[in-house]
C-alpha cells in the first residue's frame, strides 16, 4: 500500500506556520476586522493548508501502531465534529449558523490534531512506563 503522507520535515514547518496563521485568525476574531478580505483569506487558507501539513506528515517513527492511532484519531475527530455540528444545527439559527459553518471548516483538522497528539503522547508515556 502506498503511503501518501508528507515527509516529517513538513510537520515542523507546518507547526511554525500554524502558529502564525492562528495569531492572524485570532486577531481577526478579536478585532472584528471582517472588512479585510485579504487578511481573512490569508488566515483561512493558512490555517487549512498548514493544518493539513501537520496532520498529514509522517512521524519520526511511522509504524503500524502510529497508523492505527492516526486512523482512530481521525474517526474520533469526525464523530466529535459531526456531533457538535448536529447540536449547533439544533441550537443556532439564522445568520449565526453561517458563522458556525465557517468554523466547521477547521474543526475536523483541529480536533484530529489534538486527539492524535494526545494519543501519541499517551502511547509514548505507556511505552516509557513499561521500560
Amino acid at each position: 500500500m502506498k503511503n501518501l503522507l508528507f515527509p516529517h520535515r513538513f510537520q515542523r514547518i507546518g507547526w511554525v506556520l500554524f502558529a502564525i496563521s492562528m495569531v492572524i485568525g485570532g486577531y481577526i476574531l478579536i478585532s472584528g476586522n471582517s472588512y479585510s478580505y485579504t487578511l481573512n483569506n490569508i488566515a483561512i487558507i493558512g490555517i487549512i493548508v498548514v493544518a493539513v501539513l501537520v496532520t498529514c506528515s509522517r512521524e519520526k517513527v511511522e509504524d503500524e501502531m502510529t497508523q492505527h492511532l492516526r486512523l482512530n484519531s481521525l474517526l474520533v475527530a469526525l464523530y466529535i465534529n459531526y456531533a457538535v455540528l448536529i447540536l449547533c444545527s439544533l441550537l443556532v439559527y439564522d445568520l449565526s449558523f453561517v458563522t458556525v459553518m465557517m468554523y466547521n471548516m477547521f474543526t475536523v483538522l483541529l480536533i484530529f490534531m489534538a486527539v492524535f497528539r494526545y494519543n501519541i503522547w499517551r502511547a509514548k508515556k505507556g511505552a516509557d512506563y513499561e521500560e
